[in-house]
């Protein structure tokens, strides 16, 4: 087995399992916590709150959007447009055709993912370059956050140029995009579970948490 194929194969599903088995311990480690810690949130524990609380900021209807429409409106596009890609991507529908459980769905139209793509890759710079210079941004931010999300938007730029061919068909870049791809798409999902990435599932058990105390209190979520 080349290196290739191992990347393609073996090394994406230690990825994958990495990934899940990474959040789901994460998921469990966050509730026995609770569990101990905050007790009022578990037995005042309401669907109804946590709902309210998961369309307010989860839609464009929260005071943070109305004070800033358009950063926000950017972030929703950047975290819509990655979770979006990955599994609606025709080239990657194709790769679980080809594996073992032969599964398929309606991909995105090529044209469209392609901008797409480039609104993840522009949106991500544009966050970066924000927390350079926002003076207040500046002071809270690590070298681990632009790092980040440098290793956030990678795995689209790397399936872009690969895509596109933008860097033409010869040369060591454009003959190893396509390893680039699946190596940087490959290190996201592994960081995942053990950085500030894990917020993409963690987000719904802190908000939840938040709006259980909130509505006991009687406060607006």
């Amino acid at each position: 087995m080349d290196f290739y194929a191992f990347v393609e194969g073996p090394l994406t599903w230690v990825a994958i399992l990495t990934f899940l088995a990474g959040m789901l311990i994460r998921g469990v480690m966050y509730y026995r916590t609770s569990k101990q810690t905050d007790k009022m949130i578990h037995k005042y524990f309401s669907w109804k709150w946590v709902f309210a609380t998961y369309v307010k900021w989860l839609l464009p209807n929260n005071v943070t959007f109305r004070k800033q429409p358009l950063y926000c409106l950017a972030v929703y596009i950047f975290h819509f447009f990655l979770i979006l890609l990955p599994i609606f991507a025709y080239q990657h529908i194709v790769m679980w055709e080809m594996s073992r459980f032969g599964w398929s769905w309606a991909s995105l139209p090529a044209g469209l993912a392609k901008w797409m793509t480039l609104a993840v890759v522009l949106i991500g710079l544009f966050l970066i370059i924000r927390r350079a210079v926002h003076p207040d941004l500046k002071l809270l931010t690590k070298p681990v956050d632009y790092l980040l999300l440098l290793v956030t938007i990678m795995p689209f730029l790397t399936g872009y140029l690969a895509a596109q061919a933008t860097l033409g068909t010869t040369g060591f870049l454009a003959e190893n995009m396509q390893l680039f791809h699946m190596l940087s798409g490959q290190l996201m999902l592994i960081l995942i579970p053990f950085t500030k990435l894990s917020h993409a599932m963690l987000f719904f058990f802190s908000r939840g948490a938040t709006a259980v105390e909130f509505g006991r209190r009687g406060y607006s979520m």
